[in-house]
């Protein structure tokens, strides 16, 4: 474990630490995120499919066969 000190850019930075523990979850080893590619793009990245912005990230297994 580390404390994390901070920088004082700003006055209530001046005392501030954080003892950060590094968790990790073996479903992460499984499974990568991706962003959906284009939201009603076309090739020159101009909108062509109106309201189609904004999704939550899709979580997607890593399956090897």
């Amino acid at each position: 474990m580390a404390i994390h000190l901070y920088k004082t850019s700003t006055p209530s930075t001046r005392k501030g630490a954080v003892d950060r523990q590094v968790k990790s979850n073996p479903r992460n080893n499984l499974i990568y995120g991706q962003h959906r590619v284009g939201k009603g793009r076309n090739a020159r990245g101009i909108i062509t499919a109106w309201h189609r912005g904004g999704n939550h990230k899709r979580l997607y297994p890593k399956i090897d066969f």
